[in-house]
Formats: C-alpha cells, sequence, structure tokens
C-alpha cells in the first residue's frame, strides 16, 4: 500500500515513533512528541530551543522558506532564532547556478533575520530529483522566558495570527502562475505579495510569550484545522471554532475554490496558534496588535471533540490528513 505524500499521520507517529523512544535525558525538558514543533535542552539557567524542518512542498523560494519555517518553530517557545544550520540534497542534473542560488536565498534572509549560519551539509545525490533543503535552528532564552510547561484548560482562549493558508497561497501562485493570472485581479495579486512577506512568526512568538501565552503552535501541513486537532488532542482536550472568525484573504479563497481545496486545511506557514487564559489573551491581542499583526479570537478549548461552526452548521474538526496542497498537484 503506498503512503500519501506529506506529513506521516501522528497516529503512525505515535505507533512508529514516540512510542519507541526509551531513554529521556534529564537535560531535555521537552523532546519528541504529537504538536511539539521544537525540543528543549537546559543549560544551566538558559534553555536552548531547537528545529528542524525540510522544505519538499515546493521547488521555488526553498532557500528562504528553509530560513523562515525552522525559524517559525523556535518561535512558538517565545524566542527569536540566533543560528541555522542547513544540508542540502543536491540531483546530478541541477547546476552550479541553481545551487548557488538557493544559498544565496539562505544567507540573505538568515542576514535579515540577524541568523547566523554556523554549518550544514552539500551533496550531490542521486536519491533526489530535484533540491531538497532541511534547516536546523538554534534559539536560546533564560528559563522564566521560554514558554513551556503550562497546562491548557477548558475555557482558554484560541488565538490566530495573519491569514489561513498563507503559505500555501504563495506556493501554488508560484507554482501555478499562468493558470492562476487568469483568475487574480490585480488586487489579489498584491495580497499575494502581502502574504509572501508575512511568513515569519518570529514577531508573533516572542510577543504573546512576553505577555503569558500557555502554548503555542507554528501552522504548517494541515492548515489551521490540523493545528487546532493536534494542540486539543496534546492536552486531552476539544475546541469549538468558528469558521466566520477565521481570517482568509480573497487571493487565498480564489486559488482554493480554483483547486477545490480547503484553505482552512491549508499549509500555513507565517500563522501562529496560540492558546490563552481569558485575561492574557485580551493583552495578547494588544500587544499584536501594537506590531500591525493581524490577529483575532478564533474559538476556545473545551472537554468533548474538536468542532467547527460553520455557516451550514457544526461539523467535528477530523485528525490531519495529507495537506490539501497536494490536491492541486494530482
Amino acid at each position: 500500500m503506498e503512503m500519501e505524500v506529506g506529513k506521516i499521520s501522528n497516529e503512525l507517529l505515535e505507533q512508529i515513533v514516540f512510542s519507541k523512544i526509551k531513554y529521556r535525558h534529564p537535560d531535555v525538558l521537552v523532546g519528541s512528541g504529537l504538536a511539539e514543533d521544537c525540543s528543549l535542552i537546559s543549560f544551566n539557567d538558559e534553555i536552548c530551543v531547537v528545529s528542524t524542518d525540510p522544505i519538499t512542498a515546493t521547488a521555488n523560494n526553498i532557500g528562504r522558506l528553509s530560513v523562515l519555517v525552522s525559524g517559525n518553530d523556535v518561535a512558538t517557545k517565545g524566542v527569536k532564532p540566533f543560528a541555522i544550520m542547513v544540508t542540502l540534497l543536491i540531483p546530478p542534473e541541477a547546476s552550479i547556478e541553481d545551487v548557488k542560488g538557493v544559498i544565496e536565498e539562505i544567507i540573505e534572509v538568515a542576514n535579515d533575520m540577524e541568523v547566523e549560519l554556523i554549518g550544514g551539509h552539500t551533496e550531490v545525490t542521486d536519491a533526489v530529483n530535484r533540491i531538497v533543503v532541511s534547516a536546523t535552528s538554534l534559539g536560546k532564552g533564560k528559563k522564566n522566558q521560554v514558554v513551556y510547561g503550562k497546562k491548557i484548560v477548558a475555557g482558554d482562549k484560541i488565538i490566530m495570527t495573519k491569514y489561513a493558508g498563507c503559505e500555501g497561497t504563495v506556493i501554488l501562485y508560484d507554482d501555478f502562475r499562468e493558470q492562476l493570472d487568469e483568475i487574480l485581479t490585480g488586487s489579489d495579486k498584491d495580497e499575494v505579495e502581502i502574504l509572501r512577506g508575512s511568513l515569519s512568526v518570529c514577531d508573533d512568538g516572542v510577543v504573546a510569550g512576553q505577555r503569558g501565552a500557555k502554548y503555542m503552535h507554528d501552522v504548517t501541513e494541515g492548515g489551521v484545522l490540523g493545528a487546532v486537532w493536534e494542540t486539543a488532542q496534546k492536552f486531552g482536550l476539544g475546541a469549538m471554532i468558528d469558521q466566520e472568525k477565521v481570517p482568509v484573504m480573497e487571493s487565498t479563497q480564489k486559488i482554493a475554490e480554483y483547486f477545490s481545496i480547503d484553505p482552512l486545511k491549508l499549509i500555513s506557514s507565517g500563522v501562529m496558534l496560540i492558546a490563552a487564559g481569558e485575561e492574557d489573551a485580551e493583552s495578547i491581542l494588544k500587544g499584536l496588535d501594537d506590531k500591525n499583526i493581524n490577529c483575532g479570537i478564533i474559538g476556545e478549548f473545551v472537554k468533548g471533540e474538536c468542532l467547527i461552526i460553520t455557516p451550514k452548521g457544526t461539523n467535528t474538526i477530523n485528525p490531519p490528513e495529507s495537506d490539501d496542497l497536494y490536491k492541486a498537484y494530482s
């Protein structure tokens, strides 16, 4: 039986990875687990935050995305990345210009983010048919600064930043520009460029961490609904989401309709899902607004199952499967 393209299901990860890990080092505060974007390692009064991510959903702008996406995971703990290591797997048919282009993107974005490229690995191999980039980002913070160890309870609010499907919108526009130019207006294309410049959640994470966030999850494959389900599942809760409160750009909506995909199940790097108590939620919203980061409360955690209220009724939020992005390529 062939596997679906995309992230391995949470159920399978639990079966073949998480349940098999027996040794736990005392300095590892947070290790492998469901809805964990990164790991935490204790170094006296500081914590090192580590995350790794490949870029596989697109062949465009992969150097840029590798720095942003791995850095976003670090930001879920309330700190910014300061260093990155990158692995490049290069097919024999690639040109040196292709490789230089990817590396130039990595260095440019890392410089802009004040992140040092401290090492990595480059290799030409016939194991891949296009350049694959995998990045490991590192952050650090004082123990009272890093967001971890807090428990979400029923009634806690679910805050979302930016717009659903933002990364998927950019990827699909870049990969299918000729077709999509026929259905998008000039205003829609301007929106795509706004989304392109909004794929980092570093500021989102630092602001929310300073203002009482209990937990944060970078919304990647599986989209907003996948991130909600994973977070609720991690804490043994359900969630109630109001679909009409989930912001979606008009350009995203048009692209989603063109490919018959759900923007709420579309890869969304650039979106941070934040769990907070009611009072802290208001403080977080104000802090994000002060930074001109679009944000809002889209629901809350509840006892029971994960549900979404839509204009046509209430539906169950199911465990995330293969990201809707891949439907466009099938």
